[in-house]
């Protein structure tokens, strides 16, 4: 399909025609003369072939002209690109002269306003950047002045605006936290800010003070400052109470009229503490003899506590008579040092004296255990007691325990052994059990002695137990017990020495049983008995030897033994 300017040109050269064909119509009318035709269409040439050359000439300055510009838009792109830090631009290479030099032109303005919004932005982003960091004495993003950023610094810039203004948010919520702190501490110690720093910090508004590092540092420094004088404020305040609280027991004063003031700043409430405090001092010295003699009961009740042996109470200021302030200044030296004695050791006091409770308590357990007419309790008692006895018997031996760290850490610090009345406290304790193990160990060897001596009493024996050149006396095995038999009574005798019993805790060497490697000596079992051969108290020094000599006797004394069995040992 040809085109619409080819076929516009078709239509000129028609026209030309046509035009061309009435002029010679006209110049036929006129009657013009075939040379003046011919200059006259020469005429119309030159005119034709004139405004075709210059319509010529203007298209073609219009070409250089396009392709100037595509030069000079083609520069300006590049430098656009490389100042945004952008890839060149690309255009079509179909693309006609008039076609690139619109695209170029276009893509020029666009990257222009780019560059216009990117600077812009930047300039006030960093504005706020800069307020930021001056409230927090940081060093600002930087940018050079007049560079156009990238995007990549943009982005950074934000992210450094975002951090700062986090940063601004943390610091200003810890000052004004700080502040009210540091505030309310000065009103209750009644300190008056007297440093450019203090005065900045309490009395300045919040958004002239710098939130730099130093400056939180600064006043968590003072803060803590504050808290440490206000701590020693309240010890001052707490020991004052005790004095004066030691004064009004030392003086007697009636409950009543003991009244202590402790609302209100510390400072206030420190100075009528010491107000208090001397006044009662100057009653104490008016009372020095009363005050003297109650601080001698209280010395005493601290040594009773403290476990303090009779020696150690013999001091040459208690018997003085001589009531001065001298002696009153010695007493209460005494008396702080024992209260501070107490006080640390407390722990050591304490458990000990739990201790002779819970051990108390227990051997009442133990009485009541062994008591036959407990079974006759209704209502529950009785398995309520068996309870709480073998609840205070899992208890003890944890508190022993920790009794012994208690007295390790006392001979330690001490540099000695802790003692009670001449005596270290876990052999007194271990004592306490073996004596009670024993006493038990004693009752049963007594419950099967009037128990055995019932039963052989009851029956009767046909004839002799032994003939008569047989020792009197014989030890045998029963029912794992050493017996001892004898034939100088009415009825044949039977003692019966108690197995080792399983109990818990380990019984003294005296009152173990001999091991199946000592059987040759009993002395453990029954102390003290003469091993002569015929007489009454003669012991057969082992089971093997009795075996013997039973069974050389056995003829005299077999069917005899109807009340007792032999057993292996």
């Amino acid at each position: 399909m040809p085109r619409q300017s080819e076929a516009l040109a078709s239509s000129i050269i028609h026209l030309l025609n046509v035009k061309m064909a009435k002029l010679q119509d006209v110049w036929d009318v006129i009657g013009i003369q075939e040379e003046k035709r011919l200059e006259r269409m020469g005429s119309v040439k030159i005119h034709i072939e004139m405004l075709l050359n210059e319509m010529i000439h203007e298209e073609e300055l219009l070409n250089d002209q396009l392709n100037e510009a595509i030069q000079n838009w083609q520069e300006k792109l590049q430098a656009l690109c490389s100042e945004l830090l952008l890839d060149l631009y690309k255009a079509d290479k179909n693309s006609t002269p008039l076609q690139l030099e619109k695209e170029l032109r276009d893509e020029v303005t666009t990257l222009l306003k780019e560059r216009d919004f990117r600077m812009e932005q930047c300039e006030i982003l960093l504005k706020e950047d800069q307020a930021l960091c001056n409230d927090l004495c940081k060093t600002p993003y930087y940018i050079p002045t007049g560079k156009v950023p990238s995007l990549q610094e943009i982005e950074e810039l934000k992210n450094h605006i975002l951090s700062a203004a986090k940063e601004k948010e943390r610091r200003l919520g810890t000052f004004l936290g700080l502040r009210h702190e540091i505030t309310n501490l000065m009103a209750n110690i009644d300190h008056v800010p007297d440093t450019t720093f203090e005065k900045d910090a309490v009395l300045e508004q919040e958004d002239l003070f710098f939130l730099s590092d130093e400056n939180i540092k600064s006043l968590e420094v003072l803060r803590q400052q504050l808290v440490k004088r206000k701590e020693e404020l309240v010890t001052m305040q707490e020991s004052l109470k005790e004095q004066i609280h030691s004064l009004w027991i030392t003086l007697q004063i009636p409950t009543e009229q003991q009244n202590m003031e402790t609302t209100g700043p510390i400072c206030e409430v420190n100075a009528v503490l010491q107000q208090n405090l001397e006044q009662l001092q100057q009653m104490k010295i008016k009372n020095i003899k009363e005050v003297i003699t109650g601080i001698r009961e209280q010395l005493h009740t601290y040594w009773d506590k403290c476990l303090y042996s009779q020696q150690k109470r013999e001091l040459d200021f208690l018997q003085s008579e001589n009531f001065t302030e001298e002696l009153l200044r010695v007493h209460d030296e005494e008396l702080l040092k024992i209260t501070l004695y107490y006080e640390k050791y407390q722990e050591l006091f304490d458990n000990f004296e739990k201790w002779e409770r819970w051990w108390k308590l227990f051997l009442e357990f133990e009485k009541k255990a062994s008591d036959p007419n407990r079974y006759a309790n209704r209502g529950g008692t009785l398995l309520r007691e068996e309870k709480d006895r073998t609840l205070l018997q899992k208890k003890l031996p944890k508190l022993e325990e920790e009794l012994k760290l208690n007295i390790l850490t006392w001979e330690t610090e001490q540099g000695g052994p802790f003692m009670i009345n001449g005596q270290k406290p876990m052999i007194y304790i271990a004592t306490q059990w073996e004596q009670h193990r024993f006493k038990k160990d004693q009752e049963k060897q007594e419950r099967s002695v009037k128990k055995d001596d019932a039963s052989i009493c009851r029956t009767p024996l046909k004839r002799p137990l032994c003939p008569s050149n047989t020792p009197q006396s014989k030890i045998r095995k029963l029912n794992g017990t050493s017996t001892i038999i004898s034939s100088g009574s009415a009825c044949n005798r039977v003692v019966k020495t108690p197995r080792k019993t399983p109990n818990a805790g380990k019984l003294p060497d005296l009152l173990q049983r001999p091991s199946l490697q000592d059987k040759k000596t009993i002395d453990t079992s029954i102390p003290n008995v003469a091993r002569q051969p015929g007489t009454f108290n003669a012991l057969v020094t082992s089971y093997s030897e009795f075996s013997r000599d039973l069974s050389r006797k056995s003829n005299c004394v077999k069917g005899q033994l109807n009340s007792t069995t032999l057993e292996n040992p």
